[in-house]
């Protein structure tokens, strides 16, 4: 669903100056206007505890970025992107101000698709987690379980049945499968074995 972003009542306000209102359940809203008179940013009290919660600005792009401290601790924990038609195309998630889970929706059907967590709290991603056919189910997922910044282990669920059924490593830290599962047996990036058919093994297949 689209995050809602607060509106100020007033159509309109002064120049370079800000308008305090409220909305229709009466909570607090301060509109911020720049000298040609347009909305830059607005700022809302949407609990009624007296302190601003929730502040929204427009982007370039005619969309809009909305913060919201959803525990009134003073310190932001979500940030909802949303695009000039008022879909939500992105979602960050902060803990203690630091950014641990950002949610995407990639392909703009309005459905969230793809989630890149900090598992470890490095202040970098290590988990990657996609739904790669648009049904609203995880059917991929990335790890980097090295913390060297590149994911290194990946699962697919190619047939869509809820459980994965191929498997990635590359274990050598250069971006490309050495290790390869699937239900036809294991492979290497060096076949040795008589099941090993594949020439050259899966090497060439780039991880992400």
């Amino acid at each position: 669903a689209d995050a809602p972003a607060p509106a100020p009542e007033a159509a309109d306000g002064p120049a370079g100056e800000v308008v305090h209102t409220t909305d229709d359940a009466g909570n607090a809203i301060d509109v911020h206007y720049d000298e040609a008179g347009e909305v830059v940013l607005v700022e809302a009290d949407t609990d009624g505890d007296g302190q601003i919660d929730t502040a929204a600005a427009p982007t370039a792009d005619g969309g809009a970025v909305i913060a919201s401290d959803l525990d009134s601790d003073g310190v932001v924990d979500e940030v909802a992107h949303l695009n000039a038609d008022g879909g939500l195309t992105q979602v960050d998630s902060y803990e203690d101000g630091q950014l641990v889970t950002q949610t995407l929706d990639t392909d703009a059907d309005g459905a969230p698709d793809t989630v890149l967590t900090d598992t470890d709290r490095d202040g970098a991603p290590d988990t990657l987690l996609v739904d790669t056919n648009a049904d609203g189910a995880i059917d991929a997922v990335a790890v980097d379980t090295d913390r060297d910044g590149q994911f290194d282990a990946v699962a697919l669920d190619t047939d869509f049945d809820g459980q994965a059924d191929v498997y990635g490593q590359d274990t050598d830290g250069d971006g490309e499968l050495d290790l390869y599962s699937d239900e036809t047996g294991t492979y290497s990036d060096t076949p040795d074995s008589p099941e090993d058919t594949t020439p050259g093994g899966h090497d060439s297949d780039a991880l992400v």
